[in-house]
């Protein structure tokens, strides 16, 4: 074996799992997995039958999560302990590949010792499977060496390995804000609760949450994406195309009418709902619709759209 993928999953079902494996088919040898599920795995399946788990090239790991630092961790001791290759493919669930993956794979081993990474890019599809916040520069390989060591709660470093960084021309998709919002905040509280300083909706308000004033500041960077999607991805982005079609109508339409005036954030927009509720109702009367938004703009200094988002978005 040369090259491994290592993959975290967890308690919940993982939509884009399925492309993610059949994309790394062709690019990687096997699949190392840490399942921090707590009771019966609902990913298992999906593992299972992939190309790697019928081949005998899937090595799961089971422990609970700690953090995902230590999920990763466990990931370099299983890939060790199984003489897994000299390159870890770094991804995550909601990531899918594109074909070229294939090729830059093959060519790992032509990379210069002096070089320990290989970077890449990737789409951030939001709210919508036409829409996109931005294409952020990602690790896509880095070399597997003894000693090298993941660190941080969330948002993890990793240690041990002093290389230069190799970036190439190459995008692919990452779906993680595509599904529902409630989705997203959930992974909020998550993070919140390792120790992360990020905006957190109460585990009551959680039902009925709406991505209007959740994502506030993003719509206005929400950009149209009119290329095309991996191959492996097309069948489930089909499927949940289909499935959330009135939530995407719905996200589309906010991206194209929302001003770039909004609040900074989730946790502004609620602090500005608070402050209004509290004036006598005098103090609106014969204003326009724009005021409170106008009042807003001259109390808060507001961040931009891109840094609201990566605030909201957490980890990748």
């Amino acid at each position: 074996m040369r090259i491994a993928a290592h993959i975290i999953v967890g308690s919940r079902e993982e939509p884009f799992l399925a492309a993610l494996l059949e994309s790394l088919s062709g690019a990687v040898d096997a699949v190392i997995v840490n399942d921090n599920s707590i009771g019966p795995s609902q990913n298992e399946p999906t593992l299972r039958a992939s190309r790697f788990g019928r081949n005998d090239r899937l090595f799961v790991d089971r422990s609970p999560f700690v953090d995902f630092s230590t999920a990763r961790n466990h990931c370099l001791k299983l890939h060790e302990r199984v003489g897994a290759g000299s390159w870890v493919a770094f991804v995550d669930a909601d990531e899918v590949h594109g074909e070229t993956v294939r090729r830059i794979a093959r060519n790992l081993d032509a990379v210069l010792q002096t070089y320990d990474f290989v970077d890449a890019y990737t789409w951030h599809f939001f709210q919508s499977f036409d829409l996109y916040t931005s294409i952020e520069r990602r690790m896509a390989f880095f070399r597997f060496k003894p000693g090298a060591r993941w660190e941080g709660s969330v948002h993890e470093h990793l240690r041990g390995l002093g290389g230069a960084r190799l970036v190439l021309p190459y995008v692919y998709a990452h779906y993680g804000h595509v599904l529902p919002v409630r989705r997203h905040a959930e992974k909020q509280r998550l993070y919140a609760s390792l120790g992360q300083r990020v905006e957190v909706v109460p585990e009551e308000e959680l039902g009925e949450l709406d991505p209007e004033p959740y994502f506030v500041a993003v719509w206005p960077a929400a950009l149209r994406f009119r290329g095309a999607h991996p191959l492996a991805a097309r069948t489930v982005v089909a499927a949940l195309r289909a499935e959330y079609a009135e939530e995407q109508a719905r996200a589309a339409k906010l991206a194209r009418t929302q001003s770039l005036g909004a609040p900074a954030s989730f946790l502004d927009y609620r602090l500005q709902l608070r402050q209004m509720r509290r004036r006598p109702l005098r103090a609106w009367h014969g204003a326009s619709s724009s005021a409170p938004r106008a009042e807003f703009r001259q109390t808060h200094k507001r961040r931009t759209a891109a840094e609201s988002f990566r605030s909201l978005r957490g980890r990748g």
